[in-house]
């Protein structure tokens, strides 16, 4: 079904929080909601969520990254992922749930967001270590958040080394979150084999790299077509297009376009549960099975 088994991952990793509240009150002194307090649990995001797909995909996946986090580690070793780290300092992004008549909705989220600096020497630690292993692997992706890991000088190394070795390197750059647009330089990916990004992206796009575009409730496009989405209800999109990005990392590149629909399908499942949470393989095939 999947033409890809073994997925090395690079880029940058996020813990993301999620806090969940029970609605009591509005505040008689302010605007405020008075809340309870339910539980709290945390996830692997940004690069991480992307992994944790892969794995829920059954794939061998390995996980280059930085954090400082004991916690990040457990959850890594539990789920049997291999991953080699920095030593730095990772971003945490707290998402705040408010439960009110059975319902929950997404009140705030409070980003924790520092850019760290990647030496050169962390950098020649990086590619010495990808060096290594990357024949094991049969796929690359660059989930770059934008927090500093995929340095300009590690991105052009990684994707020529891909290039050289002709293993395919996906890449999905959060260019929306560039801060002054006109500063935007893709030049660095110019080595990779397919780029994902939004239909707000694509506009900023300039490389002749292939490419695909996330279009949300209405699916993804390609070369100029576009491919609709599997209908569903959706909860929350969180960590959708992680979800679309890990299975492109693995789609059957003999058939391509029926691979696409694979990812649509994916991200839809992604979008029936809050919070990004990996997909269910077993629902996946059996609607799969169902379809084809």
């Amino acid at each position: 079904m999947l033409d890809r088994k073994k997925v090395l991952v690079i880029g940058d990793l996020i813990l993301d929080e999620y806090i969940e509240t029970e609605a009591l009150a509005l505040s008689l002194e302010s605007p405020t909601i008075k809340t309870e307090f339910i539980s709290k649990r945390i996830q692997l995001g940004g690069a991480g969520n992307l992994v944790m797909n892969l794995k829920s995909l059954e794939r061998d996946v390995y996980f280059i990254t930085a954090f400082n986090d004991l916690a990040i580690s457990k959850i890594l070793e539990d789920n049997k992922i291999k991953f080699f780290h920095l030593g730095k300092q990772h971003n945490t992004k707290s998402r705040y749930y408010i439960n009110r008549k059975g319902n929950s909705y997404k009140h705030i989220q409070i980003n924790q967001s520092k850019k760290i600096d990647i030496t050169k020497t962390e950098e020649a630690t990086v590619l010495k270590k990808l060096v290594k292993i990357i024949d094991e692997y049969e796929s690359v992706v660059l989930s770059d958040y934008r927090s500093g890991f995929l340095t300009e000088s590690l991105v052009i190394a990684i994707t020529k080394l891909c290039s050289s070795k002709k293993i395919p390197c996906i890449v999905n750059t959060q260019i929306s979150d560039w801060g002054n647009k006109k500063e935007i330089n893709l030049e660095k990916f110019k080595h990779s084999s397919l780029f994902i990004l939004n239909e707000d992206e694509e506009k900023f796009y300039n490389l002749k790299v292939d490419s695909i575009i996330t279009l949300g409730s209405r699916g993804c496009k390609y070369r100029g077509i576009v491919y609709p989405p599997r209908k569903t209800k959706v909860i929350d999109t969180c960590g959708a297009g992680d979800s679309f990005t890990a299975m492109a990392s693995v789609m059957n590149l003999k058939n391509f376009l029926k691979g696409l629909n694979y990812c649509n399908i994916w991200a839809s499942l992604a979008t029936e549960t809050k919070g990004a949470t990996p997909p269910c393989y077993e629902k996946f095939k059996a609607i799969i099975s169902e379809r084809y």
